[in-house]
């Protein structure tokens, strides 16, 4: 009699267990992650207060970098500091209609309220941000990587710069005149010494676009002042 009690006692606990099965679990997981792509594209304002990626203690000036966290195929979002400044950075659209808007918090004064700047008719897709302070004036400056859908993936970059927390627009110069010879785009960037560096495989006549055979090519630029803001040039 004990046994059959047992095992009655044993059955009801499993039947009423709360573990929920595989497509439960998957119908929550897409319903999360569709909530917090819909929150970064709709509230960049709340994405600075809140944080994306990056966060903890705020580094030295030219010492952080962030790559985009990417929320299926849109929004692409990111977050950056620099002293005591956060920048949410969300893009947006799609093709000629893609923007991407950069919401700038001060932590020392009312970290819930952010400025937004929105640089609109975007090539590409963002694939990289990084803040620095090139020119070493103390300003930080926001440069926003994207890549080109198609065979020929082409880099760009748009900048921003503070001025007093004035958002001042950095022209990309040189930096939309690559060496035509054999580029065919597939650019990678980081920062170094204060310049932009910009590599990218070069191509020979004949060659594969998934097969290079010119070895690479290395481009730097600086930040330079110019009568109506700044732009970047290649580095002599």
């Amino acid at each position: 009699m004990r046994p059959i009690i047992c095992f009655l006692l044993i059955f009801g606990i499993a039947c009423n267990s709360p573990i929920k099965n595989k497509n439960e679990m998957a119908d929550s997981s897409s319903n999360i992650q569709e909530g917090a792509s819909q929150s970064a594209a709709n509230n960049p304002s709340q994405n600075a207060a809140g944080g994306t990626a990056n966060m903890g203690s705020a580094p030295a000036p030219g010492e952080e970098e962030a790559n985009v966290r990417k929320g299926g195929t849109e929004p692409v979002s990111g977050m950056l500091r620099f002293n005591d400044h956060k920048y949410a950075i969300v893009s947006k659209g799609d093709g000629s209609a893609r923007s991407i808007t950069i919401a700038a918090t001060n932590l020392k004064g009312d970290s819930s309220k952010a400025d937004s700047t929105v640089i609109r008719d975007v090539k590409g897709v963002l694939q990289k941000t990084v803040v620095e302070d090139l020119n070493n004036d103390r300003n930080p400056e926001i440069y926003l990587f994207t890549t080109s859908a198609g065979t020929d993936a082409t880099g760009s970059v748009y900048g921003i710069t503070y001025i007093n927390n004035k958002p001042v627009r950095i022209f990309s110069g040189d930096f939309d005149d690559p060496d035509k010879e054999g580029y065919r785009g597939r650019d990678s960037f980081y920062i170094q010494q204060r310049q932009i560096v910009r590599v990218y495989p070069v191509y020979k006549e004949g060659d594969l676009d998934t097969k290079p055979s010119g070895g690479k090519r290395t481009v730097r630029y600086t930040l330079q002042k110019q009568a109506n803001g700044f732009i970047l040039r290649t580095a002599k």
